[in-house]
């Protein structure tokens, strides 16, 4: 859906979640694999969220046509952004597995990172420069199957 229009918006739902200090301190933490399954499952919702509201959005551009600057912009204003944020919020919160903070916090400063530069520039989600590439191979890496794509 995503790469008719140029770009793949889905990375930026990947395993998404800046700032690992996760979970609240009386928490215990997570086991790797349930970490990836409770991951993921918020990343798909989320997922779902984006491509509804890039549906909607773009959904009468012809194959050929792409989005305009204003219409990437409100994309990246009203959907991605706030997106991403409420998943790095709900996968901070999942208490990490031990010894996993550093890893997460990676991935997580390099989704922030990818964020930053499409709020610069929208235009880059249709350049064959993806932002959150890094950052998802990351997560691809960790173990992510939803988050990483």
């Amino acid at each position: 859906m995503f790469k008719r229009y140029g770009c793949t918006f889905a990375v930026v739902l990947l395993a998404v979640g800046a700032g690992a200090g996760c979970g609240g301190e009386d928490e215990e933490p997570l086991t790797k694999a349930e970490y990836i399954e409770q991951g993921d499952a918020i990343c798909k919702k989320a997922q779902e969220e984006v491509e509804k509201e890039v549906e909607e959005m773009f959904g009468d551009l012809g194959a050929t046509e792409e989005p305009s600057e204003e219409q990437l912009t409100t994309l990246v204003e009203d959907v991605l952004k706030p997106n991403t944020e409420g998943q790095l919020s709900e996968l901070r919160d999942l208490p990490p597995p031990e010894g996993d903070e550093d890893t997460l916090n990676g991935i997580y400063d390099g989704v922030d990172e990818a964020l930053a530069k499409i709020e610069d520039d929208p235009k880059i989600l249709l350049s064959g420069d993806d932002p959150f590439e890094a950052p998802s191979e990351k997560a691809a890496d960790y173990g992510f199957k939803v988050c990483s794509n």
